[in-house]
């Protein structure tokens, strides 16, 4: 009897215990058969954009205290292989600490200036063949960054978040300058802004972004303004301008931007995309994008127009 009281006891404190903390299993695996713009003519199976597996959790430390981790994979679902040969966890790989101060994190993870201003700026989210990664980051800032320490915080509708790296393991050549992000946004109601700023590990670049958008309900209009120097210490500036609209159960997008580099009075990318996603539920979308490029230098080899047909499944 009393080894029975015993065992119930240690199952109770076990079940209180895993009812403070949870894991969750997530992922994407999205495929299309596409034709890129700047490549040579090869219409194939490719990710429209970075399918992945990850896993997130949150410990209840108590006195508003939490413990979270995040770790995401990316792979190629067309060939089955991992996006990046020397990195397994390419998305992101972070473990820290969330209060009322906010939330500090360590490890690999998205810079907020790409959070808060460059990614929410392109309509396509820089997926598909139609994105405007290159018009965004101009051709300066990355996505993530590794060896960082992050902060992030939100109220009333802002929020903000500053990064710090590693010079090492980011570095560009012989540049061992710490790379750090600042970005923050406020909504309110059917408007948005961001800001961001970059400053990567080369001595001499940084970009900097401001975007906003305005939802009428039957129109989303946006616009997007960068300004920065590049590792060359050239002056580059970019603009974007970007629809969507709800239609037919789906979602029309368009988009039109510029890459300038100013100390060369020479342009490096200009496009302009438009395409149809259709929700088939919450998870699934089925889509299809055209764009078309024109890039500084552009071999005459390479296709100066685009498209994809394609599936994405998150879960």
């Amino acid at each position: 009897m009393k080894k029975s009281l015993i065992a119930l006891a240690v199952l109770g404190t076990a079940g209180a215990a895993s009812a403070q903390s949870s894991v969750t299993v997530y992922g994407r695996v999205d495929l299309s058969l596409a034709q890129q713009a700047d490549a040579v003519k090869n219409r194939e199976v490719r990710n429209g954009s970075g399918s992945r597996l990850g896993f997130r959790g949150v410990e209840d430390l108590g006195g508003g205290l939490k413990a979270v981790f995040q770790i995401e994979h990316r792979f190629n679902a067309d060939t089955g292989t991992q996006s990046n040969a020397d990195r397994y966890w390419e998305g992101k790989s972070i473990v820290g600490l969330e209060g009322g101060f906010g939330r500090v994190t360590l490890g690999r993870e998205e810079n907020p200036a790409y959070t808060f201003s460059q990614g929410p700026a392109d309509p396509f989210g820089t997926d598909t063949v139609a994105t405007n990664g290159t018009i965004v980051n101009g051709r300066v800032g990355t996505t993530r960054y590794s060896d960082t320490v992050n902060y992030r915080y939100s109220i009333a509708g802002f929020s903000f978040g500053a990064q710090v790296a590693e010079a090492s393991s980011n570095a560009v050549g012989d540049a061992q300058k710490r790379p750090y992000s600042l970005g923050g946004s406020y909504v309110a109601g059917p408007i948005v802004v961001g800001v961001g700023f970059e400053n990567p590990s080369d001595t001499d670049d940084r970009w900097a972004t401001i975007n906003g958008s305005y939802n009428l309900g039957f129109l989303k209009l946006g616009a997007f303004y960068g300004s920065g120097k590049n590792t060359a210490a050239q002056k580059v500036q970019s603009y974007l301008v970007s629809a969507a609209a709800p239609i037919g159960g789906g979602e029309l997008r368009a988009s039109y931007g510029e890459l300038k580099n100013k100390d060369l009075s020479r342009k490096l990318d200009k496009q302009a995309g438009i395409g149809y996603h259709y929700f088939l539920s919450k998870r699934t979308t089925v889509y299809a994008d055209l764009v078309s490029e024109r890039r500084d230098n552009m071999a005459a080899n390479l296709e100066k127009n685009g498209f994809d047909l394609g599936i994405k499944h998150n879960f």
